[in-house]
């Protein structure tokens, strides 16, 4: 049923009005079936052709059983309810803050906050709450989809390693510690040759869709970059081609556009560009 329920109709006064007539008929009538309730809601209720009763149904199955059905708090709750559910791609722009947010909302969408009373100024404690707790789940999400992107990184970055290994006629497999260890410096070890026989390959992987390109390198992976001097390198995937493009750079390449520690601080993250 999820997929013939779009978010357009869930997030909607109509259906969170449904809601309310729903859950009060539930209430009154406990042992009639959904499709009865329903029948009688359009039989009772001379509005009920403009609810949208369908997806209602569908969103009470979502918002919690002992939500409040009078006040802001049951509009909060049916948003709460979509948002988490639904995940819309605009939820991630509950970020940027509460009116940068609503400004790139259609009218329909800010009226359903206002209706909600979270738009109230100067601003309820319990509106801010409300405002923290959904705009960092909408971080959990941003956070989800990087580390998601930054994984499909590391797989190229192993495929592209394989076969260069192949073309190259070392026979050996690319392994990947920054899977199992955050702290290791490199996502992908591989191998080249050098004087004398094969030689690690350390590759630091980074994706990006930001335009112009740019990365962010940590202490830990510069220290780490730093030590390993010309074994160390830098895969940089630009994401928002088709196919992704991969740019490669070495520790010298990144050096200049690392910052220096001054007085007691110390930096800890250096945001790189990918220059041609």
């Amino acid at each position: 049923m999820s997929g013939a329920i779009s978010t357009e109709r869930l997030f909607s006064l109509p259906c969170f009005e449904g809601l309310r007539l729903f859950r009060r008929y539930m209430a009154d009538h406990p042992d009639l079936a959904i499709p009865d309730l329903l029948t009688l809601i359009d039989q009772v209720e001379a509005d009920a052709h403009s609810l949208d009763m369908e997806a209602s149904v569908y969103l009470s199955e979502i918002v919690e059983k002992d939500c409040p059905l009078d006040g802001h708090a049951f509009y909060q709750n049916c948003i709460r309810g979509v948002l988490l559910k639904q995940q819309p791609i605009w939820a991630k722009l509950m970020r940027q803050g509460r009116q940068r947010f609503v400004n790139k909302l259609d009218p329909n969408d800010q009226d359903i906050f206002a209706a909600a009373g979270l738009m109230e100024s100067p601003t309820p404690l319990h509106v801010v709450t409300w405002w923290d707790s959904v705009s960092g789940y909408a971080r959990l999400l941003t956070d989800q989809e990087k580390m998601e992107q930054g994984r499909a990184a590391e797989i190229l970055t192993l495929e592209y390693e394989r076969e260069r290994l192949k073309e190259i006629g070392i026979d050996l497999e690319p392994e990947w510690p920054g899977f199992d260890d955050n702290f290791a410096g490199y996502d992908v070890l591989s191998y080249d040759h050098r004087t004398g026989g094969i030689a690690n390959r350390l590759i630091e992987v980074k994706s990006t869709t930001i335009s112009p390109m740019r990365f962010i390198v940590t202490r830990n992976e510069w220290n780490k970059a730093v030590q390993a001097s010309d074994a160390y390198l830098f895969h940089i995937w630009d994401m928002n081609a088709a196919k992704p493009v991969l740019h490669t750079r070495s520790v010298a390449d990144i050096a200049p556009h690392i910052p220096a520690d001054n007085g007691k601080g110390s930096w800890t993250n250096a945001q790189v560009p990918v220059t041609s």
